[in-house]
C-alpha cells in the first residue's frame, strides 16, 4: 500500500510542475507574438540598416522562445538538452538566412543544463552562428561553418569556426552582436575566446557546469 504522505508530497510536486508547464505555455506565446510584430514592423521598413536590425531582433527574440520549448522537467527539475536546442536554433538560422553555399557541420556531444540558463544558452548559439553567417561570407563568398560541443572535465565548450574572411572582416564582427556574446557568456558564467583560424575565426565559450550532473 502506497504511503499516504509520500503520495501527498508526489502530488505537490505534479501540481507544481503543471503550474511551471502553465506558465512556460504563457511566455512562449508572448514571444511568439512579439517576433510576429517585430518581423511585421521589419517588412515595413524602408531602409535596409533598419530591416536588418529588425530582423536580428526577431531571430533574438526567436531563440529564446526556441529555448523555452526544450526545458523539460526531469527528476523534479528543469533541463535542457543542449544538443537539440542548438540543432533547432541553427536550423532556424540556416533557413533565414539563406546563403547558398555556406554548409553548417554540426558536431555535439550531449550535455544537460538546468532549464534557467536556456535563455542564455540560446542567445549564445544564435548571436555566434549568426554572427558568422552574417560577416564572414560577404559578396556571395561561399564556405563552411562548425559548431562543436564538448564535455569537459569542468563543464563544456561551445565553439563556432568559419573559414570566412576572418580579421578582415573583425570591424563588422565587434559590435552589438558579440556584445551580446560576451554578455551572455558572463551570465552563463562562462570564458569567451576569440581567435584568428587562418582562414576565419574561431569563437569558443568555455562553461563551467553546476551541480547538475551531465547526462549520458
Amino acid at each position: 500500500m502506497a504511503d499516504p504522505d509520500n503520495e501527498s508530497a508526489e502530488q505537490a510536486l505534479e501540481r507544481q510542475a503543471e503550474r511551471a508547464r502553465e506558465v512556460e505555455h504563457r511566455v512562449k506565446n508572448t514571444l511568439q507574438l512579439i517576433s510576429s510584430i517585430v518581423l511585421l514592423q521589419g517588412r515595413r521598413a524602408s531602409d535596409d540598416a533598419a530591416r536588418q536590425a529588425l530582423k536580428a531582433v526577431q531571430q533574438r527574440v526567436a531563440a529564446v522562445s526556441v529555448s523555452h520549448r526544450h526545458v523539460s522537467w526531469l527528476e523534479g527539475a528543469e533541463q535542457v538538452e543542449v544538443a537539440a536546442l542548438v540543432r533547432e536554433i541553427v536550423g532556424e538560422l540556416a533557413g533565414s538566412a539563406g546563403r547558398e553555399g555556406v554548409d553548417i557541420d554540426l558536431d555535439l556531444d550531449v550535455v544537460s543544463i538546468p532549464g534557467r540558463q536556456a535563455a542564455p544558452m540560446a542567445l549564445l548559439v544564435s548571436e555566434m552562428v549568426g554572427n558568422a553567417l552574417r560577416h564572414a561570407y560577404p559578396d556571395g563568398r561561399q564556405g563552411r561553418i562548425r559548431v562543436s560541443l564538448r564535455r569537459t572535465e569542468t563543464g563544456f565548450d561551445l565553439a563556432v569556426d568559419d573559414d570566412g574572411v576572418g580579421m578582415a572582416g573583425e570591424g563588422a564582427r565587434s559590435g552589438f552582436g558579440l556584445t551580446v556574446v560576451q554578455l551572455m557568456a558572463q551570465q552563463l558564467r562562462g570564458r569567451l575566446e576569440t581567435d584568428a583560424a587562418q582562414p576565419g575565426l574561431r569563437h569558443v565559450v568555455s562553461v563551467p557546469m553546476e551541480t547538475q550532473p551531465l547526462r549520458a
